[in-house]
């Protein structure tokens, strides 16, 4: 990846390493091109007090904008918890608890959630945080002209008319129904507060959060940077100056990179490598455990995955212990195609491990007019660590049963625009989500995601989710929601093989725990020795 002459303006600041003599570096020289480089910047040999973290990434996206209720991929991701907060924190046990909330009830009697807010909070521009900027942040979210990814799981919920600023401080949201989990979507980063009346584009001056650090700068698929934000509500904190954020999508260069301390955090890397990291005593790895699922998407429109029969073969095809153990090197749980990892209080238990059955998806394909076997083309991109090596060993593992599959590695550039949910096959990958939102999102009718795979065309499992949204039998939900994911598990063209952690990797510089809670992530509680 190489940038032309005039897009190559100075990476961040100064004092930090260019871009273009980053890029160009590594086109020559590989990863030592990139460390000679980033070592010979004078801003690594003279820190301020406080320290700037250096952040290498290498999932971006060129679309990237600083608009929390529309991000979906890339570092900006990341920036979305670092610059704005939600009214909820998740931990990572999956309990919930008040943020820029100090506290929040549903009503016993009547559909209405209360949230009433902390009075001490500031934005980066130094206005304090009130109920209409609250009102107008959650109105954002269901409005269809803003196209924000959670529209569909919310909107059942409530619409902008539903929202009341009660006060100052006080926020009331009047359902639609008895949504007894809408505290856990609002502890999303696309659910960050912003400041009323401001639409977050690709300008930093329009991204107005309260979080620990303030954007200062911002290149769309290349490099962010954040500074400490003074005014900040929580004491103590944050303990960096600042982070600075550039994306190097050459992985050997990214681990060599935090190894030699040129960077100090990087996102994650194939398992292969994590292994090798974990026993380096130069870096450490923070693992988030079962926090992310991989997944092949087949699409119910294109034959011949109309059939139900064909889409089962395939489930069954598959070694899903080979791919954990040689894909992601054992750093994970196998799931039978459930969008939930095992140990969830929801997870369906009865369907099993998933195991392989070769002689059961034979059957399956001769039984739906293919006894000689299909083959399809999968779409793939070395974007992420194991993108490819997941297609290649899913397509290894399925031939026994005369299923051929072709890996097409497409362009990382490219990838998440042209291909994810417009082709017919792709890999992609969720983070974990409580059974309603994981159902919602990527298999009932309605989302963006699920057009990628067109499971609910009649849009009965929507229907179905919704009813047991509201089910007031904390035993009979439960049990509604294990048959809706036993439903995709059996029958959807989306192959999960397993949940993984998610892996970080610090240098040893780098002080604190990362993942205190799982979100927003605990960037503002890092430090970095001197």
């Amino acid at each position: 990846m190489t940038l032309p002459d005039d897009q190559t303006d100075a990476f961040l600041s100064d004092a930090w390493l260019d871009r273009r003599q980053l890029l160009l570096g590594s086109a020559a020289a590989g990863a030592g091109g990139l460390l000679s480089a980033i070592a010979s910047c004078p801003a690594l040999a003279a820190e301020k007090r406080g320290g700037i973290l250096r952040y290498g990434f290498g999932d971006t996206n060129p679309g990237e904008k600083m608009d929390p209720a529309t991000a979906a991929n890339g570092a900006s991701i990341e920036l979305m918890q670092i610059i704005y907060e939600p009214l909820v924190r998740r931990g990572k046990d999956w309990k919930f608890s008040p943020w820029l909330a100090e506290s929040y009830e549903l009503d016993k009697n009547e559909n209405v959630w209360t949230f009433h807010l902390r009075r001490d909070v500031k934005f980066h521009d130094g206005s304090p945080l009130t109920a209409k900027d609250v009102v107008y942040s959650l109105s954002r979210l269901v409005d269809e002209k803003v196209g924000a990814s959670l529209r569909a799981r919310l909107k059942g919920s409530f619409d902008g008319k539903s929202l009341e600023a009660a006060d100052d401080y006080t926020v009331k949201i009047h359902m639609f129904r008895r949504d007894t989990m809408l505290d856990q979507p609002l502890s999303r980063y696309n659910t960050g507060i912003i400041k009323a009346g401001i639409v977050p584009t690709a300008d930093p001056a329009t991204a107005i959060g309260t979080g620990a650090f303030k954007i200062k700068s911002f290149e769309p698929g290349q490099s962010w940077q954040v500074e400490r934000f003074a005014g900040y509500w929580q004491q103590g904190v944050p303990l960096l100056d600042g982070i600075q954020c550039i994306n190097i999508p050459d992985q050997s260069a990214k681990v060599q990179s935090v190894v030699s301390g040129a960077v100090d955090l990087i996102d994650p890397v194939d398992s292969v490598i994590v292994k090798q990291l974990a026993a380096n005593p130069k870096v450490r790895v923070e693992p988030l455990p079962n926090a992310m699922s991989w997944g092949i998407f087949l699409d119910h429109k294109v034959k011949p995955f109309d059939d139900v029969r064909v889409r089962r073969a395939i489930k069954l095809a598959v070694d899903r212990k080979l791919i954990l153990d040689t894909v992601y090197q054992g750093l994970g749980v196998t799931t039978p195609d459930v969008p939930l990892p095992p140990g969830d209080p929801m997870f369906p238990s009865d369907l099993g491990d998933g195991a392989q059955d070769i002689p059961g998806a034979k059957k399956l394909l001769a039984e739906a007019g293919f006894p000689n076997g299909i083959e399809f083309t999968l779409y793939t991109s070395p974007i992420l660590p194991g993108m490819v090596d997941l297609a290649v060993t899913f397509a290894e593992s399925v031939k026994p049963a005369g299923i051929r599959v072709t890996v097409n590695q497409w362009p990382a550039a490219t990838y998440w625009d042209q291909v994810w949910i417009k082709y017919p096959t792709f890999v992609d990958y969720n983070y974990r989500r409580n059974a309603h939102d994981a159902l919602d999102l990527a298999f009932a009718k309605g989302t963006p995601y699920a057009s990628g795979v067109n499971f609910d065309l009649d849009g009965k499992l929507r229907e179905f989710i919704d009813k047991a949204l509201v089910e007031s039998d904390p035993a009979k939900q439960t049990e509604m929601y294990k048959e809706a994911l036993r439903k995709v598990a059996l029958e959807s063209g989306v192959i999960i093989p397993c949940f993984l952690s998610r892996n970080f990797t610090l240098n040893k510089s780098a002080q604190g725990e990362l993942f205190k809670w799982e979100m927003p992530a605990a960037y503002s509680l890092l430090s970095k020795e001197a």
